[in-house]
């Protein structure tokens, strides 16, 4: 991820990437050799926000360690803006504490949950608030990958990765909350598959106020998903609402939808504005978001407070799983 963010950065008209900080030898000499000879390498943060002074920093580190850097780029520049890849942190003690760390200082804070910027998930989000389907009585969605397929197969079945619910499922739940809010009551179960320290399968069941009820199934141990598979399905009192990577749809009932059809809009057919295409454009989408943020000192909607509730969304489901 630091890579791609890296890329996308240097891709930019008025933007560039000057410092990697990387404490790992073996990637501080992978990163030297990919990257521009312009860019400097460091190991230590300090010394690099103090030696190159940057306006902005990418933190893509594993999960449990991006509240504590945090602390330590705010402590050592107040005004820094930063970026954080999802999620937040490992515990919502961690994310709070991130937040508290943020709100005494004057950046730009936001948090890589990309799917926000998605057309599909923007468009799915209007056709939501336009009650095509009228009020949402039940929702269904899963998250689905192979990345665990036998034991000790990758590192994220180490206690490192978080299990399953860090690691995968932080984007959907992202998503749940954009759409519906907090769930007042959460009840999950979990399973390990193949994974000895963390979980590979996540089931919750969730309610809303608003009497919404719904259940996420999280699991990084399917065969047959080269590509990580997110599905939401929406079923209001007229109609369902079907969600995905590649496309909306819009299913009427009986009462009929606004043009009394299915309404079905691909990937392809909905374009946002980008100043280039070098990967998938939501995570192009985010890091203009971002930087135009931190030129303009604007407002971001997915800030850490935002972030900071899908930590407590996940630690509710982990205090509830048997």
């Amino acid at each position: 991820m630091g890579l791609l963010h890296a890329g996308i950065v240097n891709s930019l008209k008025d933007a560039k990437v000057t410092a990697v900080c990387e404490k790992d030898l073996f990637l501080a000499k992978a990163a030297k050799m990919v990257l521009p000879k312009k860019v400097d390498i460091y190991r230590d943060i300090d010394k690099m926000i103090s030696e190159k002074d940057p306006d902005a920093v990418y933190v893509t580190t594993p999960i449990d360690t991006h509240a504590s850097i945090v602390g330590q780029l705010l402590s050592a520049k107040a005004d820094l803006s930063v970026f954080v890849e999802k999620p937040l942190a490992a515990t919502y003690e961690q994310a709070k504490r991130a937040c508290e760390v943020s709100s005494h200082s004057k950046g730009i804070y936001m948090v890589g949950f990309q799917r926000r910027f998605s057309p599909v998930y923007r468009k799915a989000k209007e056709l939501l608030l336009e009650s095509l389907v009228g009020e949402p009585i039940f929702c269904r969605a899963y998250c689905l990958s192979s990345d665990v397929l036998r034991e000790g197969s990758a590192w994220r079945s180490r206690r490192s990765s978080g299990g399953v619910l860090l690691d995968s499922a932080p984007h959907l739940l992202d998503v749940l909350i954009w759409f519906f809010g907090e769930p007042t009551r959460v009840m999950a179960v979990k399973r390990q598959v193949f994974s000895r320290e963390v979980e590979d399968y996540v089931h919750a069941t969730m309610s809303y106020e608003s009497g919404l009820q719904g259940h996420m199934d999280a699991c990084w141990s399917v065969s047959n998903y080269r590509l990580p598979e997110v599905f939401l399905e929406i079923h209001g009192r007229n109609g369902i609402l079907t969600v995905t990577d590649d496309f909306v749809k819009v299913s009427p009932g009986k009462q009929g939808g606004a043009d009394g059809g299915n309404r079905f809009y691909n990937r392809q057919s909905l374009n946002i504005p980008l100043p280039f295409l070098l990967t998938d454009p939501e995570y192009t989408a985010e890091d203009v978001a971002f930087l135009d943020a931190v030129r303009t000192r604007a407002t971001l909607d997915m800030n850490f407070v935002q972030a900071a509730k899908v930590n407590a969304l996940i630690d509710r489901i982990m205090q509830t799983t048997t």
